[in-house]
């Protein structure tokens, strides 16, 4: 009852943790107190000589002693709780059989007794380990004194003495015991919780990523039996930011603790299990053989697409790797992230195991230790120039060309050190300045790229060098840039100009300057183009040779059907005559898309960080391959899947064209299609493309967004222009289907399905409109 009253409620487990926890923690401060005892034993037995002037029989007192050095030592090789207090409760019991033999023989032996009586259980009450061994070790010590106090003739004073003693002592005690052991308790209650808190995910209660590496540690240097191997499948919700983006946070943590009991309830006992950071799980799982693994994570799948959210159910993609040899579990990981990639790339919802030959590391954002300690080297001192109190240098990084896979390029970039060699900011040289400083400042920069550039830069590449826009429409300056490079041996042929970002310079101004530039043989950039002020507008009127995208582009996503929007801008700006950089590659994913998007050069810490030095390219040409082999493969199973779902509509546009051929109304020979679950319009074209009688509403109709009401009616309307039309017209007698394309009448993601016929001589083109909103449909590379 007093243990409940003075300490937080604990299960047996914990508290039998804290117990062993205190036993070791305890053992050095148990084992100087009691040997310190022991010396105070020794002392007590010197002084007892020295006051009565007795000869002692010492062997007894001795031996005493050296029973008291025994049990001390005995202390640090305690293996259990009851063993401590063991050791504890005999120890006390020597120690007051040791008091009394010393007293033994002296006038008034209650006064000799008292201090040893009084102190030692009050001492000793905080270095009890538990409550009982407190009760039993503090019983034992006035037991084994109960002989003494018979042996000695008592006077009114003496048991006011010993009243004194107990009233004293055994409350002190209690409350020094229990004071004590309700604040390690709650110190190792906290300590519990903190360790819980660092080592696990706040919403889903799984692992976090440092305590999931570490278990995985334990698990990959434990000793395997038989052809027991570990497997990790890695998992990520797709399609995740579309659901927060959406539908609120909210509903996003409620579908990651959805996700989460699906893991706990199927993975086994002896299986660990992360969250990894946003929505990417890990699984750790022994197993008897490679297809255990592969089959837990199809069952995963298949269970987390039967999770509903606001627009279909949840699905996931899950990669699977299983151990060689002796690797670490980051490298086991690695892999499996690599095959996760693949399987998003085919198409989502699906699983995917390693490839036999090794591949780089997917969340790598650095190709090896050498780029690291590149960007970090300090230039010589021929390399760098002086501004004020900074020390200005040169720092160059790579672009690359995805399809030649090679660097052709590289971005030079100012940066700078204070008089203690601390880095400062390039915002921090330019901001404060006044215009004619920031011109100053950005010519002395030009000179010093120039020089550092003709040292370093490789032959047959570009140097991209930043010019501020109040420094690029100076009258003059092309020339004087022109000059600055010719000094340094440069070709201006050779340097893009990358205009940065401005609010105080207009694009006529940039325009003109732009055309006074090109005629000294120089290269013109628009630096990160979707970012700030810039619009197409300055782009068409300055007709720059590069556009640089900002990395926000490579994120963005349709809103109704989540599809990367970077292939379209891409197209956009090719159709201008406008080169294509995509700056801020920073993971493997991104460098996906980039190459997915017939992006023609890209730059970022995944392929080189900025560097006093040029990096190797080795690495990064493997990075790139790597890239192109997972589109290939995605490719071809997006192109797949694609085609088998859009099976079933294709033949059911063969049935209603045979049947409009035979003879059947439009309305007979279209209204099967209705029954169809992505079917929104379906309708018959003539061969001017307008609707033949009415259009019919499928399964999938007749919601749209409402804001497109009056264009619903479709009776005056001409489709022929459309690739479903007339690419039905031109394969005459074969059902055909058309890219995912935004429907006019619906303002959703469609697929158009058609075939056409002859009918009395004139042609027909019969078709649906399919929904293809869902994220379970595949999406086709672009044509």
């Amino acid at each position: 009852m007093l243990t409940s009253l003075l300490s937080p409620p604990v299960t047996p487990a914990v508290r039998l943790s804290f117990h062993r926890r205190s036993m070791e923690l305890q053992k050095p401060l148990s084992t100087v107190t009691m040997a310190f005892t022991v010396v105070a034993f020794v002392i007590f037995v010197i002084a007892r000589a020295q006051v009565t002037g007795l000869e002692l029989p010492l062997w007894p007192r001795l031996m005493c002693a050296l029973a008291l050095s025994l049990l001390v030592a005995a202390i640090p090789r305690a293996t259990s709780t009851f063993v401590f207090g063991l050791i504890g409760a005999a120890y006390v019991v020597v120690l007051q059989i040791g008091v009394m033999m010393n007293v033994t023989g002296v006038e008034q032996p209650l006064y000799w007794m008292l201090p040893a009586g009084m102190v030692v259980p009050i001492c000793a009450a905080p270095l009890w380990l538990t409550p009982r061994h407190f009760v039993l070790g503090t019983t034992a010590f006035y037991m084994a004194g109960i002989p003494f106090v018979f042996s000695v003739p008592f006077t009114h004073d003496d048991w006011v003495l010993c009243a004194m003693w107990v009233a004293i002592g055994i409350p002190t005690a209690t409350t020094f015991h229990f004071g004590f052991y309700w604040f390690r308790l709650n110190h190792f209650l906290l300590e519990e919780k903190l360790i819980a808190l660092a080592a696990t995910d706040p919403l889903t209660q799984l692992l976090n990523r440092r305590a999931f590496l570490e278990q995985a540690g334990q698990m990959l240097s434990a000793p395997r039996s038989g052809d027991e191997i570990v497997s990790a499948i890695f998992l990520d919700v797709d399609r995740f930011k579309s659901l927060n983006d959406q539908y609120g946070h909210a509903r996003g943590d409620d579908a990651l603790l959805q996700v989460t009991q699906v893991i706990k309830g199927a993975i086994p006992p002896e299986a660990i299990a992360g969250r990894l950071g946003g929505e990417e799980f890990a699984v750790l799982v022994p197993t008897a053989g490679t297809h255990q693994a592969t089959e837990l994570a199809d069952s995963l799948r298949i269970r987390i697409a039967g999770i509903l959210r606001p627009d279909g159910f949840l699905t996931a993609s899950f990669g699977v790797a299983h151990r060689r040899g002796h690797e670490t579990a980051i490298a086991l990981l690695d892999r499996a992230d690599e095959a996760l990639l693949r399987a998003k790339h085919a198409g989502r919802n699906r699983v995917f195991v390693e490839r036999v030959s090794s591949v780089a590391r997917v969340r790598a954002t650095a190709i090896d230790e050498n780029i690291d300690a590149q960007a970090d080297a300090t230039p010589g001192a021929d390399s760098v120039r002086h501004w004020g109190p900074f020390e200005l240098s040169t720092h160059f990084q790579p672009l690359y060309s995805l399809s030649h896979q090679k660097q052709v390029g590289f971005e030079v970039l100012l940066r700078g050190r204070d008089h203690e060699g601390q880095p400062v900011q390039p915002e921090l040289l330019f901001a404060p300045q006044s215009n004619p400083d920031v011109i100053e400042l950005d010519s002395l920069t030009h000179h010093l790229h120039f020089n550092n550039a003709r040292k370093r830069l490789p032959q047959d590449t570009w140097l991209f060098l930043n010019v501020a826009p109040s420094t690029f429409i100076q009258p003059g300056y092309e020339q004087t840039l022109a000059n600055m490079a010719s000094a340094a041996g440069l070709n201006p042929g050779s340097i893009v100009l990358e205009i940065l970002e401005s609010e105080g310079v207009s694009a006529e101004e940039l325009a003109l300057a732009a055309w006074r530039y090109r005629g000294c043989g120089f290269l013109i950039a628009v630096d990160d183009f979707g970012a700030g002020h810039s619009n197409l507008d300055r782009l068409l009127r300055i007709q720059p040779d590069f556009v640089k995208l900002d990395g926000e582009l490579i994120r963005a996503k349709s809103r109704a059907s989540d599809q990367p929007l970077l292939s379209t801008i891409v197209s956009l700006l090719h159709r201008a005559d406008m080169l294509v950089v995509v700056e801020g590659i920073e993971t493997t994913e991104e460098l996906v898309l980039a190459v997915e998007s017939n992006v023609d050069f890209a730059q970022g810490f995944l392929l080189g960080r900025p560097s006093a030095n040029i990096p190797a390219a080795d690495a990064v040409m493997r990075r790139i391959d790597h890239a192109f082999d997972v589109i290939a493969e995605g490719r071809i199973a997006r192109a797949s899947r694609f085609e088998a779902q859009l099976s079933p509509y294709l033949a059911m546009v063969r049935a209603a064209a045979a049947a409009l051929s035979d003879g059947a109304q439009v309305h007979e020979a279209i209204a099967p299609m209705t029954a169809f679950a992505l079917c929104r319009r379906c309708f018959v074209l003539d061969q001017t493309g307008r609707i033949v009688g009415q259009e019919f509403v499928g399964q999938a109709g007749p919601g749209g967004d409402f804001r497109l009401g009056p264009l619903r009616s479709t009776q005056s309307a001409r489709w022929d222009h459309r690739p479903y039309y007339w690419k039905a017209v031109a394969n005459m007698g074969t059902a055909v289907f058309c890219q995912p394309y935004l429907s006019l009448t619906s303002g959703r993601a469609s697929v158009g399905v058609t075939m056409a016929v002859q009918r009395d001589g004139e042609v027909m083109v019969v078709g649906s409109e399919l929904d293809w909103t869902s994220p379970h449909l595949a999406w086709p590379a672009g044509e």
